[in-house]
């Protein structure tokens, strides 16, 4: 017998991560967005590690504390925007393209 599940699929917006989540959930969610952009960027520009490496920085950084509440203060005012969008493009502003 195989049961199927009809599951919408969708990009998490701004709001889902600050309504649905907790505080740990929406931390491993953008973590893993920057990740993402971080691996793409590598990608993009290797064998230079630059870009990956200032994404790695504005995350993790000493910065990393107000760079998420400026994150966090964005996704306030574009709850219906898609977190990878508004990640990437908070990291193009700070670490070009």
């Amino acid at each position: 017998m195989i049961i199927s599940y009809a599951v919408e699929a969708r990009a998490q917006t701004a709001g889902d991560v600050l309504d649905k989540m907790s505080a740990e959930q929406s931390a491993s969610y953008i973590n893993g967005v920057v990740e993402g952009l971080a691996y793409a960027r590598w990608l993009k520009d290797r064998p230079d590690q630059t870009g990956m490496r200032c994404i790695y920085d504005w995350n993790y950084g000493e910065d990393s504390e107000v760079n998420t509440q400026r994150l966090l203060t964005w996704f306030e005012q574009q709850p219906d925007k898609p977190v990878g969008a508004l990640v990437h493009v908070m990291i193009k502003k700070d670490c070009g393209e």
